[in-house]
Order: C-alpha cells, then structure tokens, then sequence
C-alpha cells in the first residue's frame, strides 16, 4: 500500500471553491462571508494533515460485478461501463484527516457551514492528489485508467465499503474507520476505485445516465 501525509498548501485550495461547494456557483459571497472563509482556510491549514493510500489490485468485471480476490462488488450498469476494460484497480482511501475532523467542531453557525464546505473540498482535493501519484507510477507500466467511483453514486451501494476498504490490509488506512452504518470517519474522507489497463479510457462522470439527484458531481 503506498500512502502520503499532505498539507492544505499542498492542495492550494483557492477561496473560489470553497464558496462553488457552499453553493454560491458563479455569483461571490458577500464580503463577511468570504472574510470567513479566507481566515478560515488559514486557519485550518495549521491544524489539517490530510492523507491518501491506495493499492493496485488484479481483478476482472462479469457483467455489472467486479470480482476482486473472494470479494464481489455490484458495481451496477454505469459504473461497469466507465470500467470496460480494465484488468487492475486501484483501491484508495482519501481523507482531509482526524485533526481537520476535530478543528472542524465549530459553535458558530456561519464557520460550520463554511468549514464543512471545506472539509468536503480538501478531501476531493486530496484524491486528486492521489490520482496524479497513480498516474505517474502507471506511466511507467504504459497504463491507462478511469475516472474514480466511490461507493454510494451510480447505483453502487455505501456499505459495499464493508468490502472496499480492508482491502488495503489495514484495518484503519489512513486513520479511517466504518461506521455500523459503513459510512466513513472522518467524516470528510472517500474511498473508491479506479480501473487500470492497457484499454480503458478516461471519461467524464456519466451524470446524464444517473438517477441520483443528490450527487455533488451534478454541481
């Protein structure tokens, strides 16, 4: 398993999209709010250590399942198809980390909402950050890979993670646990997988094709 510490500056997570995930889209908060979340960025740089892992597995997908070892996951008809392909996945973890979970606690309800937007940023951030380390150590192999899915979009379901995450033969890669609900802690944190191979292609989240209205990807 190949696992990295990070600092907020090395995401160099501009103010602009903090405001993107509070909801602003193309229109600037007003002053007092984006005072807030520039101090804010600040100060969580000084406490945050976010982190990622991954390992690259062998495995090979019958129809909408993907066997990996003795584990199956029912990855569903849009995910299945973004994976087409693919004879190696990588498992990952990417997470903003405990220490941002518990600078984070905030009584204010202006710093609460701005410091959950936040959260849910570095740890996107974060496995961007993973993606770029994957795709320098497969370059090397002449591999390609996919877009990354988590469970919980695209018809795959959460508590798949039950599966996903030991996978990375830590019970708690970096620092992350399931909850009884298979949700993650912390709580800003993803997990997911991404297919490798000499004949797969790298294509846009499908968001057209899915059902799930929710999703921030749709944003």
């Amino acid at each position: 398993m190949f696992e990295k510490r990070l600092s907020l500056k090395d995401l160099h997570i501009p103010p602009e999209d903090v405001y993107r995930q509070m909801g602003y889209g193309k229109e600037a908060p007003d002053e007092r709010t984006a005072e807030e979340v520039r101090r804010l960025l600040v100060s969580a740089s000084q406490s945050a250590v976010p982190r990622y892992c991954y390992m690259v597995m062998e495995g090979r997908l019958e129809h909408e399942v993907l066997l990996m070892g003795e584990r199956e996951f029912h990855l569903g008809r849009i995910i299945s198809r973004q994976l087409a392909g693919a004879t190696r996945f990588a498992v990952f973890v990417a997470t903003a980390g405990a220490e941002f979970e518990e600078w984070r606690k905030k009584d204010d309800l202006l710093e609460t909402f701005i410091a959950d937007a936040l959260g849910s940023v570095v740890a996107e951030r974060c496995a961007d950050e993973m993606e770029k380390a994957l795709q320098a150590s497969i370059d090397k192999l002449g591999w390609k890979r996919t877009n990354r899915f988590s469970p919980g979009y695209c018809e795959w379901a959460t508590d798949e993670q039950r599966l996903l995450v030991p996978l990375l033969g830590d019970p708690n890669p970096c620092g992350v646990w399931l909850t009884e609900s298979a949700l993650m802690w912390p709580v800003k944190s993803v997990s997911g997988i991404i297919g490798l191979g000499e004949d797969v292609s790298y294509h846009d989240y499908a968001c057209q094709h899915c059902q799930l209205t929710h999703c921030f990807r749709r944003r």
